[in-house]
């Protein structure tokens, strides 16, 4: 068995997060916190990425790392990417793509998938400021994912209801829409293969709009699947295998779920805003 980890990239300045914040439903830190202010700073969170991979046992014998780059023409991060592009790492090498910057994190998974979708059993998609590197956290996902045939997708952050809205959007049946953080997870490319036949890709907007990004992305590609009559699966609710690279590189620990204070708290900020406008 061969399995391909997908990590987008983009070599920009983010938005500014000093610490994850809640959201989703059901609640979460899942609002990632992220520093990064210039491209120099992108290219240090690569390299890091790339360290955890060499220090961490995925659980599988054949790993190779897709590192997708959103190109907008930064030459000193396409530099670096060119140089570190077959690579060999534990348990396989890197291997890097360049593609205009076109449907956010969603349209390089598809891109990686179109590109190496008869060279691996699964794949597992994520973008570079979640990082997935604890012990055997590929072993993990499979062994989830191969326990009940009707699950597609194994969402690493985990998954989250959305609103009714996105139906009609996505001209699906009624409670068909569902997204998980980042469009975060895993799958087979027997299933993958099948989301592509029916709508010529995995799903993406094709521009540079954010909400229709997120719209025909992060909650088109998941959608995808109960949309084919599968189920997304969640990992153990104490488990947590994606953390903030920001949260990691500061060395703090990354906490998934609120206590019920904070969650009170939340909801009645939310509460009084509401009343406010």
């Amino acid at each position: 068995m061969k399995v391909a980890k997908v990590i987008t990239t983009c070599f920009i300045k983010r938005t500014i997060r000093l610490k994850s914040y809640l959201n989703g439903d059901p609640l979460g830190f899942f609002g990632h916190s992220q520093i990064f202010n210039s491209p120099d700073e992108v290219i240090d969170l690569i390299k890091f990425n790339i360290s955890q991979e060499k220090n961490i046992n995925p659980g599988v014998k054949a790993r190779d790392l897709i590192i997708v780059n959103n190109d907008v023409g930064n030459k000193k991060g396409n530099n670096f990417l060119k140089k570190i592009s077959g690579i060999k790492i534990p348990f396989g090498k890197i291997k890097v793509c360049n593609r205009k910057n076109i449907g956010m994190s969603f349209g390089a998974y598809n891109y990686a998938f179109k590109k190496y979708r008869n060279k691996y059993d699964f794949f597992l998609f994520t973008e570079d400021d979640i990082i997935i590197a604890k012990e055997n956290y590929f072993r993990v996902g499979i062994e989830l994912f191969k326990k009940n045939n009707k699950i597609g997708y194994v969402a690493y952050v985990h998954t989250t209801k959305v609103s009714k809205d996105f139906d009609k959007k996505l001209k699906l049946k009624k409670g068909r829409a569902v997204s998980c953080h980042g469009a975060i997870g895993l799958s087979s490319n027997t299933i993958l293969n099948k989301v592509y036949k029916k709508h010529g890709k995995l799903p993406y907007y094709n521009g540079n709009d954010y909400d229709k990004c997120i719209t025909f992305g992060e909650v088109g590609f998941p959608s995808a699947f109960k949309e084919l009559g599968y189920k997304l699966a969640d990992l153990p609710r104490e488990l947590i295998l994606a953390i903030p690279a920001t949260d990691l590189m500061r060395g703090f620990k990354y906490k998934k779920w609120p206590t019920k204070f904070e969650k009170f708290i939340y909801h009645l900020k939310k509460k009084i805003l509401t009343h406010l406008v």
